[in-house]
C-alpha cells in the first residue's frame, strides 16, 4: 500500500514540474569574450550633442584664425604701400640732388690753373657809362608801358614748377599717412591743373595706387593704365605695369597677370619690377 501510494506522488510531481530550460552550448564562443551590451538611445542622443560642440568649438577657431590672417593680410599691404613711398621719395630726393649738382657745375666752372681772374678783367667805368646803364634798366620798363598802354592782353599765369611740387608733396604725404580720400582728390588737382608737368607721371602713378590701397580696383587699372599711355618714357611705365599684375593675380586673373609680368621682364629687363615680376611669375607657374 505504502508502494502504491509513493508511486502516485511521484507521478503527480512529474506532471506538475515545470520544463527546464534549454541548454547554450557556448563552445562556440572564446573564453572570457562578453558580448557588449547596446547603448540606449539616451546616450547615443547625449554623444552626438558632444560631437557637435566640439564641431561648433572648432568652427570657431577657424574662423578666429582666418579673421587673423585677413588682418594681417591688411597690416602687409599697408606697409608694402608705406614701403614703396618712401623707396619713391628716396629716389626723388637723390634725382633732385643730382640735377642740383649738375646745374652748379654747368653754371660755375672750375677756373684753370694759371687764367685770369675776373677781377682783373673789370675796367673802370667812364663818365658816360652810368647813363647808358640807366637807359638800359630803363628800356624795360618802357616798352612795359607801351604794352599796357596800347591794351594788349597778358598771358595766363601759368602755375610754376614751386607750385606743383608743393601740391605733389602735400599729396604724397597724405598718401604716406594713409588719408586715401585726401590723397585721391590732390592728386587728380594736380593732374587737371598741370597734366603734362614735370611731377605729373609720378602723380599719376601715386593717385592709382591710392585707388588700389583704397579698394577701388577698376580706377586704380585706369589710373596706373594712364602712365603708361600718357607718359611712356616716364621710369614709372615698368612700377605701373607691375601694379597692373598684381592688380590682376589679386583678382584671380592669372592669364591677365602673366601677360602684363611678361610685358615688364620683356621691356624693361634691367629694372627692379622687372626683377619682381620675375618673382611673381615664378608663384604662377
Amino acid at each position: 500500500m505504502k508502494a502504491l501510494l509513493i508511486m502516485l506522488l511521484c507521478i503527480c510531481s512529474a506532471a506538475n514540474a515545470e520544463p527546464l530550460p534549454p541548454v547554450i552550448d557556448n563552445s562556440m564562443y572564446p573564453e572570457g569574450e562578453i558580448t557588449p551590451a547596446k547603448p540606449s538611445s539616451t546616450n547615443a542622443v547625449y554623444e552626438m550633442m558632444g560631437r557637435l560642440e566640439q564641431l561648433q568649438a572648432e568652427v570657431q577657431q577657424l574662423t578666429g584664425k582666418i579673421e587673423e590672417q585677413a588682418n594681417l593680410i591688411g597690416e602687409m599691404k599697408k606697409s608694402q604701400s608705406t614701403m614703396y613711398s618712401d623707396l619713391d621719395g628716396r629716389i626723388q630726393g637723390l634725382e633732385k640732388k643730382a640735377e642740383g649738382v649738375k646745374s652748379s657745375t654747368a653754371e660755375n666752372p672750375p677756373m684753370q690753373e694759371g687764367s685770369v681772374g675776373s677781377e682783373a678783367k673789370v675796367t673802370e667805368p667812364s663818365v658816360a657809362a652810368p647813363s647808358a646803364v640807366t637807359e638800359a634798366q630803363q628800356a624795360p620798363v618802357q616798352k612795359q608801358d607801351a604794352a599796357s598802354a596800347s591794351g594788349e592782353a597778358s598771358a595766363p599765369r601759368l602755375p610754376s614748377v614751386g607750385d606743383e611740387k608743393q601740391q605733389y608733396q602735400q599729396a604724397y604725404e597724405a598718401l604716406r599717412n594713409g588719408h586715401n580720400a585726401q590723397a585721391i582728390a590732390e592728386f587728380n588737382t594736380l593732374l587737371s591743373k598741370n597734366p603734362k608737368g614735370e611731377y605729373a607721371n609720378n602723380a599719376q602713378y601715386w593717385l592709382g595706387e591710392a585707388y588700389r590701397v583704397n579698394q577701388d580696383v577698376d580706377s586704380a587699372r585706369k589710373a596706373f593704365n594712364s602712365v603708361i599711355e600718357n607718359y611712356p618714357g616716364s621710369s614709372k611705365v615698368p612700377d605701373a605695369l607691375l601694379k597692373l599684375g598684381t592688380i590682376e593675380i589679386e583678382q584671380k586673373n592669372p592669364a591677365k597677370a602673366r601677360e602684363y609680368l611678361t610685358r615688364v621682364t620683356t621691356d624693361f629687363p634691367s629694372s627692379t619690377a622687372a626683377r619682381l615680376a620675375a618673382k611673381k611669375l615664378l608663384l604662377l607657374d
